[in-house]
């Protein structure tokens, strides 16, 4: 009888004991309405998109400080800035070892850019590695759908450093600032 009333004390302290923490722990919990709330409160900035008639994903943005109008490609592996738009961003370039493709272009002559500020949003990412490209492909099909050109393509590089997270439903680009 003994070992009965003291098995059932120890479960009643037990219960207890589990009951008092999970009270602790819900207490210290503060509750997080929507996944924008989250990630914002996980460092993340929020990057309005909209989509294009194309289907792009179209975004606004600088590039040492000029504003610049930018696609988002998530296969993109780089990030490609239009040959043409080279001075009007202030940048310096040389000859890449490579030639690069795309939808609708292939053995692309592409150049090197090192030294450059992008700024997506809040995020400003100094000292960026960027691709000149020719974007003719690119830019005669938006022109024949009558959407604006495009400076450039935001690749996988920026979206992999900054720990993108894109939000379709809402065209919402969350980056993060690279650390």
């Amino acid at each position: 009888m003994k070992k009965i009333l003291l098995i059932c004390t120890i479960s009643i302290l037990l219960s207890n004991c589990t009951e008092k923490q999970k009270e602790d722990i819900s207490s210290n919990l503060k509750p997080i309405a929507t996944l924008s709330e989250y990630l914002i409160e996980s460092g993340y900035t929020k990057v309005q998109m909209e989509k294009e008639k194309s289907g792009h994903l179209h975004l606004k943005g600088k590039i040492n400080g000029v504003d610049a109008n930018f696609i988002l490609d998530t296969g993109a592996g780089v990030t490609i800035i239009e040959t043409k738009r080279k001075n009007k961003f202030n940048m310096k370039s040389r000859a890449a070892q490579s030639t690069g493709t795309g939808a609708g272009g292939a053995n692309l002559r592409m150049e090197d850019s090192g030294n450059n500020t992008i700024e997506i949003g809040s995020i400003k990412i100094e000292n960026q590695k960027l691709t000149l490209m020719n974007l003719n492909h690119v830019n005669n099909a938006f022109n024949s759908l009558g959407i604006k050109e495009t400076d450039g393509i935001i690749g996988a590089d920026i979206l992999s450093d900054n720990e993108a997270i894109i939000d379709y439903n809402n065209l919402i680009l969350y980056l993060k600032e690279s650390r």
